[in-house]
């Protein structure tokens, strides 16, 4: 159980909710297929974000003229999960910036998720990358994530919009709102009750306590993520079955978007029965369907899925089977 100290938490309780016990259970959820497709060598940035560069048709395709992708990877992903997604983008001449965090750091955003935050701005602000156009696809906590990334953006911008302007397309698989981690992660992790209301109370006394050190943070996110000032399309993938980043949950974000911010350019697939960032597994033709569909929207993907036609979408077998 945490334990309050102050403002402070029993530090061997912390480390408990976010290091491995939990993590075996957690391919379970998050049982996307690995690739069995030749990699792209990665390109190690930190801890944290990597990136992988796509083939180029010729020598003077210059890489600003191609989008970067930004994968927000779910909680505690294998590369080799990811890497089916980061596969299709990279066949299409796209590059690819995987983004990563540990447990401790989206319990921590100020020393976690934030300097993530930071790092992605930065990187993104680059010399090699600036001006270039972005493409966000991101899973589960991925959307925390990116609403921490969305305020750095706005924090290191211009009334020019330098940053979000770039902006063409925002993918969210499963995306959770993080006021529902007591029950939606207790329920992701195990299907024993008593270990789950264990968990929901160390979870609940946790956002209680780290109010001001974390808590406060996740709101801040949730509310820019339900208000999003990107007006690129945004297509949402999510499951009716899914208890972490549950249907309700992703239809308010969508109405916010809807009605609150005047987009009419927000898409969503639901899907009756597929586990926590598996749809593309359990449903692959459905939701590749409606992921190429979406991205032909987007002037770049729409001549590039035609230039391509022909490739298949790095979708491997599943492999997950052996870690669950």
């Amino acid at each position: 159980m945490l334990r309050a100290a102050g403002l402070g938490v029993h530090r061997s309780s912390l480390a408990s909710l976010a290091e491995f016990p939990w993590q075996p259970n957690i391919v379970r959820c998050y049982g996307t297929p690995a690739s069995n497709k030749p990699k792209t060598p990665i390109i190690k940035i930190n801890n944290n974000l990597s990136l992988q560069k796509a083939a180029t048709s010729s020598s003077s395709d210059s890489p600003k003229e191609r989008p970067l992708v930004l994968l927000l990877s779910w909680l505690a992903a294998k590369q080799r999960h990811l890497d089916n997604f980061a596969a299709f983008y990279l066949s299409r001449g796209c590059d690819v910036l995987t983004v990563k965090l540990r447990p401790m750091q989206l319990l921590l955003p100020t020393v976690g998720t934030q300097v993530i935050a930071r790092d992605v701005v930065n990187f993104l602000q680059s010399k090699e990358q600036r001006g270039r156009k972005i493409l966000v696809h991101g899973f589960s906590v991925g959307g925390y994530l990116y609403g921490e990334i969305l305020q750095r953006m706005l924090a290191s911008q211009t009334e020019s919009r330098e940053i979000t302007s770039r902006i063409i397309g925002q993918i969210y698989d499963s995306p959770v709102d993080l006021q529902n981690i007591p029950v939606g992660i207790s329920k992701a992790l195990t299907q024993n009750r008593l270990a789950q209301r264990s968990m929901q109370g160390s979870l609940q006394v946790y956002l209680r306590v780290m109010h001001s050190a974390a808590t406060k943070h996740y709101y801040k996110s949730s509310h820019m993520f339900h208000h999003n000032p990107v007006s690129a399309p945004s297509l949402f993938f999510y499951s009716h079955t899914d208890p972490v980043g549950t249907a309700e949950a992703n239809e308010r974000v969508i109405t916010s978007l809807k009605t609150v911010m005047g987009y009419d350019n927000i898409y969503s697939k639901a899907f009756e029965d597929s586990p926590h960032v598996s749809h593309m597994y359990k449903h692959r033709d459905e939701y590749m369907g409606t992921l190429k569909a979406f991205l032909t929207k987007i002037d770049y993907f729409k001549e590039a899925l035609e230039e391509y036609r022909e490739l298949e979408d790095f979708v491997g077998e599943d492999e997950s089977k052996d870690e669950k």
